[in-house]
């Protein structure tokens, strides 16, 4: 089987829990370091079956095959969540019931770059030589406000609306999946993420702890690590981290 990274090689691992006030876990993750696939999905709270939602878009991703380029890996990705998001809104539209949905973040590296796919609120930083950079934009109502000018960034923070989703796998009968790809460089430290953790760490926060050293086959620890500090700080929701580092083959 042909290595879809040649270039780089990677350790990742990754972490989840209910948090201190949920009594049912809605978040899955996945971390498929043979695949070069990563992924983060965050079932919609105060909606039914939103822990299936997410473990549905996690099954479908697991299932995808081993990447050779990275544009067919995208459209991989791609026509898999487009595929659970026509069968969860299909169901719920049966039934007559609520929304059966979930956020889907993913990351997956062929070549010497990466590709990021997202619908929601879950996000990926990057850690690039000691500076952090969120790569993901939310699909919030919150967050349309401020692109349109009307709530500075500050004044986002901790509004009563900013978890009210503009966008979520299968609350429609399509939906836009955003895509951004990103060229590799050694050591850089990606973060997959719930908005339970970012809505409980700051920025500065979160890069401290993304910068911690490790040894070891994995990063499972410094995902755990994450968690445990966005639970300690309040725990509000379900709260997943997947962390990925790249490294230049010598």
């Amino acid at each position: 089987m042909d290595d879809p990274c040649p270039g780089f090689r990677w350790i990742s691992g990754g972490a989840t829990d209910q948090g201190m006030r949920r009594s049912v876990n809605q978040d899955a993750f996945l971390d498929r370091p043979d695949l070069g696939l990563w992924a983060v999905a965050d079932g919609m709270g105060g909606h039914r079956d939103g822990d299936r939602a997410s473990r549905l878009l996690v099954e479908a991703l697991a299932a995808l095959p081993h990447p050779r380029l990275l544009g067919a890996a995208g459209d991989a990705v791609r026509a898999a969540l487009t595929a659970v998001n026509r069968a969860l809104f299909d169901e719920s539209a049966a039934a007559g019931s609520d929304v059966i949905g979930s956020t889907i973040v993913t990351l997956i590296a062929v070549g010497d770059h990466c590709g990021i796919l997202w619908v929601g609120d879950s996000r990926v930083y990057r850690l690039r030589d000691g500076v952090i950079a969120r790569l993901t934009r939310d699909h919030t109502q919150v967050q349309a406000l401020v692109d349109q000018g009307l709530l500075t960034p500050e004044q986002a923070e901790g509004h009563p609306y900013s978890n009210v989703l503009a966008r979520a796998i299968g609350a429609d009968v399509q939906v836009e999946i955003d895509t951004r790809i990103e060229p590799l460089r050694d050591g850089d430290r990606y973060l997959l993420c719930s908005d339970g953790l970012d809505k409980e760490l700051s920025d500065p926060e979160i890069a401290v702890l993304l910068g911690l050293t490790h040894s070891g086959a994995d990063l499972g620890p410094i995902a755990q690590t994450l968690v445990q500090r966005a639970c300690e700080a309040g725990g509000r929701d379900n709260v997943t981290a997947v962390v990925v580092q790249f490294e230049r083959r010598a």
